[in-house]
């Protein structure tokens, strides 16, 4: 997880990431809801807006004690100094929560637990990569064996295991196996009998059961009868 401690920090933090939660809303629904992203969008604003009128009153406080001291200090003679202008009163929007930190600490653990997320889309929202050093799966290479049968060499990438996906005939990616080693075969036969075929493989990695993170390029086969 990664969150600014320099509130200097915050502000464009807070701005990237609203953008970003608006724009991947639907791969993350179930965390991205609409009360949570009403509620991000007005943490950012107000977020800019405290920290920068903490500094405005710190500015005023400065300037008056500056003002007090020439009344107080300076020599006769000595020009009027200018009253101190006091900054615009705090304008709380409706919807900014009451502990943006921690609801945001909170919004953000939920998309790093979240099957689709990824280090790319981490690292685009400003979130620290996986912790647990997993990376992304890729297929090295994609033999044909005869017979039909498809031989990959995979790159699981600090999965545990890894799902394969295929896709013929024009038809849609389907989940074929799972593995835990970095050889997988598809055994399959063609779809018409000693005709050679074109097959489209993929993987993606799986922890407790669920697959997450980054879906692999794909790679293309002609399978040999």
């Amino acid at each position: 997880m990664a969150y600014p401690t320099s509130l200097t920090a915050k502000i464009p933090w807070h701005s990237t990431f609203n953008q970003e939660c608006i724009d991947r809303a639907a791969t993350f629904a179930d965390v991205l809801t609409a009360p949570n992203l009403a509620k991000i969008l007005a943490n950012k604003d107000f977020v800019a807006s405290v920290i920068n009128a903490a500094d405005n009153a710190k500015n005023f406080s400065q300037e008056v004690v500056g003002f007090r001291d020439n009344y107080l200090g300076a020599p006769l003679g000595m020009g009027v100094p200018a009253v101190p202008v006091p900054p615009a009163a705090i304008a709380v929007p409706l919807g900014v929560t009451v502990g943006i930190d921690a609801f945001t600490r909170l919004i953000i653990g939920q998309l790093d637990a979240h099957p689709n997320m990824t280090d790319a889309i981490r690292a685009a929202m400003g979130i620290d990569p996986d912790p647990r050093g997993l990376g992304s799966p890729s297929i090295i290479s994609a033999s044909p064996q005869g017979e039909s049968k498809v031989a990959l060499r995979l790159r699981l990438a600090g999965y545990k295991a890894a799902a394969v996906d295929r896709r013929r005939g024009g038809g849609g990616w389907e989940q074929i196996g799972v593995t835990i080693t970095a050889e997988f075969i598809d055994p399959d036969g063609p779809l018409v009998a000693g005709v050679s075929e074109s097959r489209e493989y993929r993987i993606q990695g799986i922890v407790a059961n669920v697959r997450q993170g980054d879906i692999s390029a794909s790679v293309l086969v002609a399978t040999t009868p």
